[in-house]
């Protein structure tokens, strides 16, 4: 507050009870570190983020997962994010937004893994302006080909997804890659590190790559 550089006693309650303040408090009271795991739908998001849970003690926050308790609670935010999951579309940031900062807010002092975000430009913008830059981002490489033959197989095992199906899933990888790319070069110019892995692979030499880079994660791990 008196722009030293150091936040003393009064200057911590001043954060926290100004209303003024309100989005620098949300990040003191909430302070976590986050990495983003970015890929298309079926690149095995999911599966990577489970291995890092069980190795590396991190806690996983799907973006998807949030979308689709929202649906099971049959709110009627939750009515309107299943019409436009149906449709392969993208919800509105500030519906993505406010669900992840909920769910953030449960999650003090935690490294969390945020798996499926930020989906836009405009998701990351304002991820970083009211929770601050992650510490890296892991992007999951995959072919259309392969994408598409994962959602569909998933579909055939019941997976409940209301998308995991043939017609959804082309729209849903058209916008992966018409939003990804931009997000992307975007992280770029934020000097955000983006470490690229080979979702071709088996889960297993996934992590082997992931291990294989230099990231906070590897020195949890090893």
């Amino acid at each position: 507050v008196n722009h030293d550089a150091e936040i003393n006693f009064t200057e911590f309650v001043k954060l926290v009870d100004d209303p003024s303040l309100s989005h620098l408090s949300w990040r003191l009271r909430s302070a976590f570190r986050a990495i983003l795991v970015i890929g298309g739908p079926g690149s095995g998001k999911g599966v990577l983020c489970d291995r890092l849970v069980q190795e590396a003690g991190i806690v996983h926050c799907s973006s998807g997962d949030m979308l689709r308790e929202e649906v099971k609670l049959g709110t009627p935010l939750g009515m309107e994010i299943s019409t436009i999951m149906e449709q392969g579309l993208l919800l509105p940031s500030s519906t993505v937004m406010a669900l992840i900062k909920k769910r953030l807010a449960n999650l003090p002092g935690e490294f969390l893994a945020l798996d499926g975000f930020p989906r836009s430009e405009e998701n990351y913008k304002d991820f970083d302006e009211i929770c601050g830059a992650p510490e890296f981002a892991i992007y999951i490489d995959v072919p259309d080909e392969i994408m598409m033959e994962r959602i569909i197989k998933r579909g055939q095992a019941n997976s409940g997804r209301v998308d995991d199906n043939e017609e959804t899933a082309k729209i849903r990888i058209e916008t992966f890659h018409a939003l990804g790319k931009p997000t992307m070069d975007y992280l770029k110019k934020c000097n955000i590190p983006i470490h690229v892995l080979d979702g071709t692979k088996t889960p297993t030499d996934i992590w082997v790559e992931l291990m294989g880079m230099n990231t906070p994660l590897t020195r949890r791990v090893l």
